[in-house]
């Protein structure tokens, strides 16, 4: 049913980009011209600067373009809150978040649109996204799926390709229906790591969903991020939670108990793996095996749902040495029936 909140014709939505900001001005300046340049035409762009120190205020200032806003926060609120300050400041019927060094395609709003027109009370339409190593210079092409074309699916169906790793998807390349994120209560504080899939993730298993099959976006990730600081058990914590809110939602929401089933299996399943890789990057940036072992201890229920291949190539490099860690992966890819 559509949201009495919506208040212009679907058929023409209007869609905010929201750019919550903090010292990159130069990096900002190419987000804000990017979005601009979008060929679908009724949108605008909000900017909350979040109390930037650098000459942010006189990036902005160099646009002279309506369809512009700018929220100026007067003090740091934090990233999560100047996100949702941008939640709160929209005016748009859906809403897409960009962060200011991420890239998003002239045609990504067009794209997206043109399925809501085909039904209009989508919670959500998903797009693909590339991923850009910051620190290498380099770009690893969106995972596109090989069973779901353009076109509108049951939301679980999408949440499953991405929890089993079938599609890349990132939230600058997630279109969400404002007054449902709203509903919700935004982005949760709570989940520094975790916040951008746990506002989308649920809202896909409330109906249908848009999805576009191809690259619409381009994340970028980089050491200097404040997620990226974050340390191994906030990270395997917000994994857990976010993980639980999806299963929690379809316990809600899925009526047909098979999908219901496979989306709280895939769930634990992916945050488990995520949480192994987070372990990973805790014992290569030189974290002792003590402290390894007392997370896995901790989190051992978390982990639990982690298949044996991914278990493997945790051991593999966690604890051996490089020669025998080639030779096991050498042994897992000439297995018979090994998992893609």
């Amino acid at each position: 049913m559509q949201s009495k909140d919506i208040s212009t014709d679907l058929a023409c939505p209007l869609i905010t980009i929201a750019i919550p900001t903090f010292n990159r001005s130069a990096l900002l300046k190419e987000c804000v011209v990017a979005a601009l340049a979008q060929s679908y035409p009724h949108f605008e762009i909000l900017v909350s600067n979040n109390a930037s120190p650098d000459d942010t205020d006189k990036v902005l200032a160099e646009f002279d373009d309506a369809r512009l806003r700018v929220i100026n926060q007067s003090t740091n609120i934090g990233l999560l809150p100047n996100w949702n300050a941008c939640l709160a400041g929209a005016k748009g019927d859906y809403i897409l978040f960009v962060a200011d060094d991420d890239r998003i395609a002239p045609s990504i709003l067009e794209r997206c649109v043109r399925l809501i027109r085909q039904q209009p009370d989508l919670s959500t339409v998903i797009t693909l996204s590339d991923l850009f190593a910051a620190s290498f210079g380099r770009t690893k092409p969106a995972r596109s799926s090989r069973s779901h074309h353009t076109g509108i699916w049951d939301g679980t169906d999408i949440l499953l390709a991405f929890l089993t790793d079938q599609i890349t998807v990132t939230m600058c390349s997630v279109l969400m229906r404002t007054d449902l994120l709203r509903a919700r209560g935004g982005l949760p504080l709570e989940l520094p790591h975790t916040a951008d899939i746990a506002a989308w993730a649920p809202l896909l298993l409330l109906g249908k969903s848009g999805f576009v099959n191809e690259a619409c976006a381009t994340f970028t990730y980089h050491n200097t991020s404040e997620t990226a600081r974050l340390g191994a058990e906030q990270l395997l914590l917000d994994g857990r939670k976010v993980a639980d809110l999806i299963v929690r939602t379809a316990t809600d929401h899925v009526a047909d108990p098979q999908q219901r089933k496979a989306i709280q299996i895939e769930a634990r399943r992916c945050f488990a793996h995520r949480g192994l890789i987070a372990l990973s990057d805790f014992r290569a940036s030189g974290g002792a095996i003590h402290p390894l072992l007392d997370f896995m201890w901790r989190f051992r229920r978390d982990l639990y749902g982690a298949t044996p291949q991914a278990l493997l190539r945790f051991v593999a490099k966690v604890s051996c040495p490089k020669l025998l860690a080639d030779h096991l992966r050498t042994f897992q890819r000439r297995a018979p029936g090994r998992a893609a």
